[in-house]
């Protein structure tokens, strides 16, 4: 990859970015005396997410909803790139809420639980608690 290939990418990143930080400010919940930002989430934990799927985490904390359903055209998006074909052939193991698969940290690190929708081309990501 050259230079200016790797610029370029880097500034859309930063674009992206930008515009998450802008929504997830907009979502504070209070501003205390002490000028500490107090949120209604915990801080994202970019140390425990696989960086390959880290859009998807990025997607599901700034949604931050108790059931956030999205299609497999959806997450290609968000991630990037196109799931694996074991996503559709075999989705229960594939969104199985197992450690052993390091992409399922995209989620459960979060306290998402994933779900292979009923269509077979969707899944659902639930927690019990917001």
């Amino acid at each position: 990859m050259e230079l200016n290939d790797i610029i370029v990418e880097l500034l859309g990143r930063i674009k992206v970015l930008e515009k998450r930080v802008a929504a997830l400010e907009s979502r504070l919940d209070v501003l205390d005396g002490a000028d500490k930002i107090v949120c209604g989430r915990p801080p994202f934990p970019t140390d425990k997410i696989s960086r390959k799927y880290r859009p998807l985490a990025e997607k599901l904390y700034e949604t931050w909803e108790k059931k956030i359903e999205l299609n497999y055209e959806d997450i290609n998006e968000i991630l990037g790139f196109p799931l694996p074909s074991t996503a559709s052939s075999f989705p229960q193991s594939f969104w199985a809420n197992t450690k052993t698969h390091s992409y399922a940290s995209c989620w459960l690190e979060l306290g998402y639980k994933a779900k292979a929708g009923a269509d077979g081309k969707s899944v659902i990501f639930e927690k019990d608690y917001i």
